[in-house]
């Protein structure tokens, strides 16, 4: 049977896609990608999880407008990806990354979002940890694109709130 192309609109912004039926079964199966989006300006966090709510495996689990409240947040949610700006008040993107890096096991998956596209901080931030470094203005197939690829390989998460015994 084949399916229909996929299709999402956002604000203007459509996606389309051509799905075959074991890659719909392999996702229906699998987990929404948890993301933890850190920016400091209110509207563009909102365009971000209006674009994501495009892709049905995807779930935004929590926001922050700066780099504290990115690493407590990710602390909290545990997040498979980290979408992260770097210009914010107080702790920027940049040291944010190095704590979640640091404190968070197992890491998520981190994609540096900014519009400042230098190569000098593009190879030390990917070299500090990031999984990606795209333009704010990257189109809506490349953020999830994005988010899909650098969600880091772990077992299904456990509903039931018990712990598995030690061995």
């Amino acid at each position: 049977m084949t399916r229909a192309p996929r299709c999402a609109t956002n604000s203007s912004v459509e996606r389309t896609g051509e799905s075959n039926e074991a890659e719909g079964e392999e996702l229906m199966r699998e987990e929404p990608v948890r993301v933890v989006l850190a920016d400091d300006h209110a509207g563009f966090r909102r365009g971000l999880e209006e674009m994501l709510a495009t892709d049905e495996h995807i779930e935004v689990v929590g926001e922050a407008e700066n780099g504290a409240q990115a690493v407590a947040l990710v602390a909290e949610t545990r997040p498979d990806v980290v979408l992260l700006d770097l210009a914010m008040p107080g702790m920027g993107g940049k040291e944010a990354l190095g704590l979640i890096l640091q404190e968070v096991s197992p890491p998520p998956g981190v994609v540096i979002l900014t519009m400042h596209d230098q190569p000098r901080q593009r190879r030390e931030l990917l070299g500090m940890g990031a999984n990606a470094f795209l333009a704010k203005s990257a189109s809506l197939a490349e953020l999830i694109a994005a988010v899909k690829r650098f969600r880091p390989k772990r077992p299904p998460r456990e509903h039931s709130g018990e712990v598995p015994p030690a061995t």
